[in-house]
């Protein structure tokens, strides 16, 4: 199967036309009548992870709390997902493959339009309504682990091959299913390069987004500057180099250069509200997919937003909140 639109084949564009449809209609209501309407989705399907991660925004709000049932998740797909036609919905956490249960009801209720954000810590499970996995790796291995810890990276590098080792799935080989993300902070910058190459012609594809601060003088932002904007251009080098593999766009990842976000943590001209966002309570999130349910909590700087989710939107030109 050829993969046509962001890993999608021609047999996937055509089942999922009216979701193609109700995208371009929301687009255009927004464009033409600042009608604002949830295309995509977030959720938080647990409140654990296995990782401390050095950079990691969510355990600055976490509290200990419950999470929801599988019956929970299933009524609020049904009830508020489905119903609004969410396009793509991403799973994270904590660490979602801790939940497998929930990940399941996704897949089955959201056939072909999940992803899974994880560690790759455990084995991933093959699902057959999965979209694809998102596996964090934050540079080579050295510098990786000492971001989320030692032996990390072995641990989600081997997952990763025991997973693409496996039999195709949908027609398609099972490295069609791991795409990497990479978030770029004042520690792993100088490794964006080396960990291109090395995951070349093993996984499908990759991602970057730069760390986003909650606070100022948070040690690992990279700043706006000659330094980030050269990382900046390195990433363009390697997406007209390998157009196929790199998934940032030019323009999206052009956008790094400077504050495209917002003012303090206030969004202004990123589109918060697009992306419907939910925590492991199933709660709306604010200000964004990296904010928390809680208006006392800490909030993301927006106007140092380094996230890849909402500046691919405002590269296609949904911008505003």
């Amino acid at each position: 199967m050829v993969d046509v639109i962001y890993g999608r084949g021609v047999t996937d564009i055509l089942r999922e036309m009216p979701y193609y449809i109700s995208i371009f209609k929301k687009m255009t209501m927004y464009r033409l009548f600042h009608v604002k309407q949830p295309m995509y989705g977030s959720v938080d399907v647990n409140n654990v992870c296995n990782l401390h991660c050095t950079h990691c925004y969510w355990w600055l709000n976490r509290k200990e709390e419950q999470d929801m049932s599988v019956e929970d998740w299933r009524q609020i797909i049904k009830d508020v997902f489905n119903k609004q036609r969410v396009f793509v919905t991403t799973l994270v956490g904590g660490e979602p493959t801790l939940r497998q249960d929930i990940l399941e009801v996704f897949c089955e209720l959201m056939p072909h339009r999940v992803c899974v954000v994880t560690n790759g810590t455990f084995p991933l499970k093959r699902y057959d309504g999965l979209y694809f996995y998102w596996v964090s790796l934050d540079g080579t291995e050295k510098v990786h682990d000492t971001i989320r810890g030692k032996g990390s990276y072995a641990k989600t590098k081997e997952n990763i091959m025991g997973y693409i080792s496996g039999p195709p799935r949908r027609g398609k080989p099972a490295y069609k299913d791991i795409w990497l993300t990479m978030t770029i902070n004042s520690v792993n910058h100088h490794t964006v390069e080396e960990l291109t190459e090395e995951w070349r012609g093993t996984v499908n594809k990759i991602g970057f987004q730069f760390h986003t601060p909650f606070v100022k003088g948070d040690p690992l932002t990279f700043p706006f500057g000659e330094e980030r904007n050269r990382v900046v251009d390195k990433i363009i080098e390697l997406k007209k180099k390998y157009p196929d593999y790199v998934i940032n766009s030019v323009k999206q990842i052009s956008l790094m250069k400077g504050n495209w976000g917002g003012i303090g943590t206030t969004p202004v001209q990123c589109p918060s509200w697009a992306i419907l966002s939910l925590d492991h309570m199933g709660r709306l999130k604010q200000p964004c997919c990296i904010g928390s349910a809680d208006s006392k909590s800490l909030k993301p700087l927006c106007e140092d937003c380094g996230l890849g989710c909402y500046s691919i939107l405002v590269a296609q030109g949904i911008t505003g909140n």
